[in-house]
């Protein structure tokens, strides 16, 4: 008995998450080799504050700081897309549970037949996704998106580029913002009406 060829879906995914390892391992090798080793110790730093919160990119203002707004951003989104593609990659072994899995598989499977009967849903969860992963909201990031664009009958391939879209559109907002700020910090502080 011959296996079965994965879907075209799951090898569409592993070529996109192996472009990001790829391009990841990548960037840090290249990082390491201008910066030295020990750079590479700043950097994760800088990964996990960025991680536990978005507002880490403001710190990109302090004198002190090695990263600016906006490659704090570059991090930020880095991450966010690392973990959209750890989760994909994992919910198969999450399915296989004999009751959380089952019930996520049933709702994909007709979330999936909902979309394929009206298309224009497709995009509307798609840009949906992205919405509640840029929105600054509690439970709004790249984790819940991942979840929720499986649940809602997306490919694994659509969710990812769905939480990259959503992620990268948040921490360009939040680079930009810091920045803004961070030339105007003065002015916006001792301006009356942001006092008030």
């Amino acid at each position: 008995m011959e296996p079965s060829a994965p879907p075209t879906d799951l090898v569409r995914f592993r070529l996109a998450a192996l472009g990001v390892l790829s391009a990841s391992l990548g960037a840090l090798v290249t990082y390491a080799a201008l910066h030295g080793p020990a750079a590479v110790g700043e950097l994760t730093v800088a990964a996990a504050a960025v991680f536990l919160s978005k507002l880490a990119i403001f710190g990109g203002n302090l004198p002190q700081t090695r990263f600016d707004p906006w490659e704090l951003g570059l991090i930020a989104w880095t991450i966010d897309v690392w973990v959209s593609c750890a989760l994909l990659a994992g919910i198969a072994s999450f399915e296989r549970l004999p009751l959380a899995g089952r019930a996520l598989a049933e709702a994909h499977g007709r979330a999936g037949v909902t979309l394929r009967e009206y298309p224009g849903l497709r995009r509307l969860a798609f840009w949906g996704i992205a919405v509640r992963v840029f929105l600054p909201i509690p439970g709004s990031g790249a984790v819940t998106g991942t979840l929720v664009g499986r649940l809602v009958g997306l490919s694994r391939l659509g969710t990812l580029i769905s939480v990259g879209a959503g992620a990268g559109a948040a921490v360009r907002t939040y680079a930009g913002v810091a920045v803004f700020f961070g030339a105007q910090w003065e002015a916006v502080v001792t301006n009356p009406l942001v006092l008030g």
